[in-house]
């Protein structure tokens, strides 16, 4: 498009600096665009978190459930552009059913914040996260 617009302003007025300019333009353009792709590469290779989720707001969310105590190492990325991944870790009380309190979190992960991959570890208030040195890693 900028190659004929400034082969028309050259045929028809003479214009001898349309082409120049309408290359800088498309090189603009280009440029541009080619920052907006190494960005969000970038964002993608680092394992950022989502721009449009904010894990506090997910963390507080989980809280809710019913029978969830406490979440930790939660962990949101992007394995591919529009795909985010979850993975943390939910306490929940000793008379908590493991197998509804996953389905329930999963749920609400599809649900309201489109997180169709999540790894989430179920762990007993009165065990805690079973791990060496009494880290939970």
């Amino acid at each position: 498009v900028g190659a004929i617009t400034a082969a028309l302003l050259i045929y028809f007025f003479g214009w001898g600096i349309a082409d120049p300019i309408a290359s800088v333009m498309v090189a603009l353009l280009i440029l541009i665009s080619g920052w907006r792709v190494v960005k969000e590469s970038f964002h993608i290779l680092m394992e950022g978190t989502p721009s449009h989720l904010n894990p506090e707001d997910i963390r507080r969310k989980l809280l809710g459930l019913a029978h969830v105590k406490d979440v930790h190492d939660l962990h949101i990325w992007t394995i591919t552009s529009g795909f985010p991944s979850l993975s943390c870790h939910l306490v929940i009380e000793h008379d908590g059913g493991h197998d509804a309190v996953l389905h329930a979190a999963q749920s609400v992960l599809h649900d309201e914040y489109g997180i169709e991959h999540s790894t989430i570890q179920v762990e007993g208030e009165r065990k805690g996260c079973p791990g060496h040195n009494e880290s939970c890693n």
